[in-house]
């Protein structure tokens, strides 16, 4: 199979349209076309179903997508290598990691490791941490950082810091003098919650039911700074990590309080077994704990 016509198909796989895997591929549309046509001409099956307004992979299709970008990766490792052999770190390093992370953690690093390996294209990958396992299972990003524990026979992990949740309200607020409240005080008041789908609602959920109490949830919210905004202007309190609130609690603007039952939560790496590493990966893992050395992971706790 061509080199070319397999990127060409992948593009077109990733981008769901001709057009726009064209661009991309600075290909004229006719062009990408008829590489996929040889290519599906040559594997004797039909790789993607075009219909009016829609492009979707067959089985073929997924099938050869998958092994596809598989084989991509293994190129693109040895470019690195052979690159890392006169001294240059290259390639692309994609994370997979939630909002928090993403807002709060991972901006100084980027910014650091921009600088340090210019040549390196850094992606990241915005998803819920259970999202991030599927994308790390599936290959399609070098490693997550997620809510630990996570358990998988095909995944490892590494602690890197800890987390502490936080209970904010507005410094006018009941509750805003106090030093620890209860879980059982918190359920008293309205509530601004993160939707389901995400670890940090699960966990929350999770330590009212051993608490038996029931939370005066109010509003399901998609993003920590929504709920922040809406806790400023009164609509409720909330409890979210401590380092997303770091900066309000120093100004005044809002109140935080620790949480009795609610311990600090492990942040770390997950990656597939037996992945190998890029020397840009390592690169960046190493930037990592640098970063999120003990001297920041005590700040965390």
């Amino acid at each position: 199979m061509d080199l070319h016509q397999l990127r060409s198909f992948c593009t077109v796989a990733e981008e769901r349209s001709f057009t726009r895997a064209a661009g991309k591929l600075f290909l004229t549309q006719p062009a990408v076309s008829l590489q996929l046509k040889a290519l599906e001409a040559e594997l004797g099956e039909v790789l993607l179903e075009r219909g009016r307004a829609t492009l979707r992979l067959t089985t073929a299709g997924e099938i050869l997508h998958r092994r596809a970008q598989q084989a991509f990766a293994v190129l693109d490792a040895a470019r690195e290598e052979l690159a890392a052999l006169r001294g240059v770190v290259r390639g692309r390093v994609v994370v997979g990691t939630s909002d928090t992370n993403c807002t709060y953690v991972l901006p100084a690093v980027l910014e650091e490791f921009r600088t340090r390996y210019p040549e390196v294209a850094l992606e990241v990958r915005n998803r819920m941490s259970p999202e991030v396992v599927h994308l790390v299972l599936e290959d399609a990003v070098d490693f997550g950082l997620v809510t630990l524990p996570v358990r998988h026979r095909h995944l490892q992990s590494e602690r890197l810091f800890a987390r502490r949740d936080l209970f904010i309200c507005r410094p006018d607020h009941p509750l805003a003098r106090r030093r620890v409240v209860s879980l059982a005080q918190v359920a008293e008041h309205r509530l601004l919650v993160l939707e389901r789908g995400s670890t940090s609602r699960a966990l929350l959920d999770q330590a009212f039911a051993r608490a038996r109490v029931t939370p005066r949830v109010t509003m399901d919210l998609g993003a920590i700074e929504v709920i922040k905004r809406f806790v400023e202007s009164g609509l409720g309190a909330a409890i979210v990590p401590e380092v997303a609130v770091a900066r309000e609690v120093a100004e005044g603007r809002l109140a935080g309080v620790r949480v009795q039952g609610l311990g600090p939560r492990a942040i770390g790496l997950i990656e597939r077994r037996g992945r190998r590493r890029s020397p840009a990966t390592e690169a960046f893992l190493a930037l990592l704990r640098e970063t999120l050395g003990p001297t920041t992971r005590r700040s965390q706790k």
